[in-house]
């Protein structure tokens, strides 16, 4: 009996110690330690973590696939919605629809547009107002990048307005002088640069500023197609150019208001006023 225990505890013993190593590799064993669960342990948690560049990433696969899918678009519009859609508006205007688009036509002009936006940059920093003073400079920042671009644009590209043909395919490429300026639409981008400013300040604040503010620009859009102004295709890149050209205004402005708030940096505007054209030349010293 005595010797059967002693074999049991020996058995018991031996079980013990293979319990305290780890899994033999080459023929050898090492015993298991503290150090190696650890190790386990943070790399197990490291799995877990959220991976830091996936953000990045997955922000430029939704960037990659807005560009694709707003190329896309506008080549279909293009081939196939133009010229039908140019077709249908001509043939169905009406009165009402007529007054309806002339009323908010104002709300693309870049004249009127400009001073007003200026004017509420002004009163923001009279009234101390962090959201009226940005609301102002970005909108004012964003009509001036959009301005310029919509310029070279309509004299380089010369393309065909719609009340002066029925295809949408003609041009005056790159031709110094040109009556056709039809691409792309300025009502359009000055509608769309001013929503988007006002909806990157305000849009987080109040839910229904940005359906609004987008809903304005967007019956500017149409307006100019019921005129027979523009084709479908000339209001789209228009809003696109308007939209881009607001967020970068807004990052500039966000840049610059960093700047100062460090106190090193000044900022120094002057009005530059000129017999057909107005602007506003921004110094940023850091």
């Amino acid at each position: 009996m005595k010797l059967f225990s002693a074999q049991i505890i020996l058995l018991l013993l031996l079980s013990g110690r293979s319990f305290g190593q780890s899994i033999p590799t080459n023929g050898e064993t090492k015993p298991a330690t503290s150090v190696d669960s650890l190790a386990l342990s943070s790399a197990h948690l490291d799995s877990l973590a959220p991976d830091k560049h996936k953000p990045k990433s997955i922000h430029a696969l939704k960037v990659t696939g807005l560009v694709l899918g707003g190329g896309a678009l506008w080549t279909a519009t293009y081939a196939w919605v133009d010229e039908p859609l140019q077709k249908y508006m001509q043939s169905h205007r009406t009165q009402p629809v007529d007054l309806f688009a002339k009323a908010v036509e104002p709300l693309g002009r870049h004249r009127l547009l400009l001073p007003v936006s200026g004017t509420v940059a002004v009163v923001g920093l009279a009234l101390r107002n962090a959201n009226l003073q940005k609301v102002g400079f970005v909108s004012m920042g964003s009509l001036l990048i959009s301005g310029g671009a919509t310029g070279l644009l309509k004299n380089y590209v010369h393309r065909y307005r719609p009340s002066s043909t029925n295809e949408n395919h003609f041009y005056d490429w790159g031709m110094e002088v040109s009556d056709n300026t039809s691409f792309p639409s300025s009502h359009t981008t000055v509608a769309f640069a001013l929503a988007t400013s006002v909806s990157s300040v305000y849009g987080s604040k109040q839910w229904v500023v940005s359906p609004l503010a987008y809903g304005l620009a967007t019956l500017v859009g149409i307006s100019r197609i019921n005129d027979n102004a523009h084709w479908a295709t000339d209001v789209m890149a228009g809003a696109a150019l308007g939209y881009l050209s607001a967020k970068g205004s807004l990052l500039l402005y966000n840049l610059a208001e960093r700047k100062l708030s460090k106190g090193k940096s000044k900022l120094t505007a002057v009005p530059l006023l000129g017999h057909d054209t107005s602007s506003v030349y921004f110094s940023l010293t850091f």
